[in-house]
């Protein structure tokens, strides 16, 4: 098996890491994006209207700023972290400010840190879903009167104790010591149907929610906040913690950027789109959201090494000097006077060759990673390679473009989806045509882009090999 390496250093240093401490501002500032080319979570017509809202540049440079030091003094606290407590007192700072914080202005002010590139579409997203829960959570009508139990929920009874299962919210979670959206999640966790086993239907919920009202396990102002959360909250929709989302950004975000790497994004707009584009056409999900949902950042890095290893197989990492593979083997030959002699062959890999060969281990160690335990339950793709190297730094948007731009150096009037097919067959060994010197880091790219997205039937790509060359 191929080693992993430097994977115990890593998880080391994930291990230090992810215990916050004092976070400096600068790595605080990692926040701003980066990473996304356009906006998925709002619509054009609502950019203009904010850009033409929001003109004072210093004011939206106040607001950025006290953004940043709520996080940092967030995750400077030592109780537990408690989202709708950030979220109140981001909200308390932008008000003593002078920031008119109604639920409109507030949103409208997410949004203005999102078009100004000062948070990304993930963190937008859970703003204005905190930020709506907070609101919701002050505005609820108390209308409930307590009802018999039915027959459905005495069956349920059988399987679920009421008492322990809604403990804690007898007392309403102070988002201190105990979380109001963790206590949430415990009680959907924990609750079992008939047949003594987990369930996530809805009306079970409500069934056991409707008990444990009648069992005055709590008041009506608790049974209504928790409809409120078991129907229209956004923390039934979640994918991560907000916590989550911080440890992938300080902790893996532009981790692995190459010493050498010299380039310079000058307009994020006008770099290419692959990481922030729809995974389906009505869908929100973005590759980058994928990504972050999928996996921690323990595992981002873990994604990201095996295009790295690749690239210093081709010879591609920009601060690695790869010499060429050779193959040698030892020969021991009896001559004619019955004595042995020993000799040894060595064949030095052709660049074609060579590419294939870093090919054939990348596969095999998306193979290896994907029986790894921290990845049980994971689906490993070669979009996701590329997005983690890309979420890493270890590649940039220039490499993300060079991947469909290449096929223009051959076929220069082909349309863009025949460019791509094009340069995938190219690449894959079935024409004669392969990457030249100098190599470049999108030669590793194009194994994950085009295989994964065009080639998607090919399940592991043994048809796209050269039978021409040494290695196929």
């Amino acid at each position: 098996m191929l080693r992993i390496t430097n994977f115990i250093m890593l998880i080391i240093f994930l291990s230090i890491t992810s215990a916050w401490a004092t976070i400096p501002m600068e790595t605080i500032a990692k926040l701003k994006n980066t990473k996304e080319v356009f906006i998925s979570s709002f619509s054009k017509n609502e950019q203009k209207r904010i850009k033409e809202k929001f003109q004072d540049q210093n004011q939206n440079t106040k607001i950025k700023n006290i953004l940043y030091s709520t996080i940092q003094n967030y995750l400077d606290q030592e109780d537990a972290q408690c989202e709708l407590r950030f979220i109140a007192q981001l909200s308390k700072n932008l008000k003593e400010s002078g920031i008119n914080v109604s639920l409109e202005n507030l949103q409208d002010t997410f949004k203005m840190l999102r078009v100004t590139n000062a948070i990304d579409d993930i963190f937008y997203d859970i703003l204005i879903g905190l930020s709506t829960d907070q609101e919701e959570f002050g505005e609820l009508k108390l209308n409930k009167r307590r009802s018999k139990t039915g027959l459905k929920a005495k069956k349920l009874l059988e399987k679920n104790d009421v008492a322990e299962l809604f403990s804690g919210f007898s007392v309403w979670p102070d988002e201190s010591d105990r979380c109001v959206y963790q206590e949430f999640i415990y009680i959907k966790n924990k609750i079992k149907n008939k047949h003594n086993i987990a369930s996530d239907k809805k009306r079970h919920f409500k069934l056991l929610l409707k008990e444990a009202y009648r069992q005055n396990i709590f008041n009506l102002e608790t049974y209504n906040k928790l409809e409120y959360l078991r129907t229209k909250s956004f923390v039934t929709k979640r994918n991560f913690w907000l916590r989550d989302y911080f440890k992938i950004i300080f902790n893996a975000k532009d981790k692995m950027k190459p010493i050498n790497s010299n380039y310079v994004v000058r307009n994020i707009e006008e770099e290419d789109s692959f990481t922030s584009e729809r995974i389906r056409r009505f869908s929100r999900m973005t590759r980058r959201k994928v990504l972050f949902k999928k996996y921690d950042e323990t595992q981002i890095i873990l994604l990201a090494q095996i295009i790295q290893r690749a690239s210093k197989r081709m010879g591609a990492d920009p601060d690695t000097k790869s010499g060429r593979p050779v193959i040698s083997q030892e020969f021991s030959t009896i001559n004619e006077n019955g004595e042995r002699e020993n000799y040894v062959e060595q064949i030095e890999l052709d660049p074609q060759s060579q590419f294939n060969l870093a090919r054939r281990l990348l596969r095999k160690e998306m193979v290896e990673t994907q029986m790894m335990e921290t990845f049980v339950g994971l689906q490993i793709t070669y979009e996701d390679l590329v997005t983690a190297a890309f979420e890493t730094g270890y590649i940039t948007f220039e490499d993300l473009e060079y991947v469909v731009k290449y096929d223009d150096l051959w076929n220069p009037t082909t349309s863009p989806f025949e460019k791509i097919v094009g340069f995938s067959f190219n690449v894959a060994g079935v024409g004669s045509i392969f990457l030249p010197p100098p190599w470049n880091i999108t030669a590793t790219i194009a194994l994950g882009v085009v295989e994964g997205l065009i080639l998607n039937t090919r399940k592991n790509g043994a048809e796209n090999d050269n039978p021409a060359t040494f290695i196929e």
